[in-house]
């Protein structure tokens, strides 16, 4: 498994590579993509888990809570 501090300097790698020596917009713009990134792949990971446990509700057989708590109509 690879470390934190690892992990840490091959992203500073990857973003000074991406950024080359042309100055620091390239750069900023190198970190900016990877900010993006990291803040879409937590939200998609945040919406899996949501609907897992909305999907984990329906299963049980709670489909009101997995709803928002509404009534279960027929």
């Amino acid at each position: 498994m690879m470390t934190l501090t690892r992990f840490i300097d091959l992203l500073v790698r990857f973003v000074t590579a991406l950024g080359g020596r042309i100055g620091r917009v390239p750069r900023f713009a190198a970190w900016t993509v990877v900010v993006v990134v990291a803040v879409a792949g937590v939200s998609l990971v945040a919406v899996g888990i949501a609907y897992i446990d909305d999907l984990v509700h329906v299963l049980r057989g709670d489909a009101a809570s997995a709803a928002g708590g509404g009534a279960l109509t027929r």
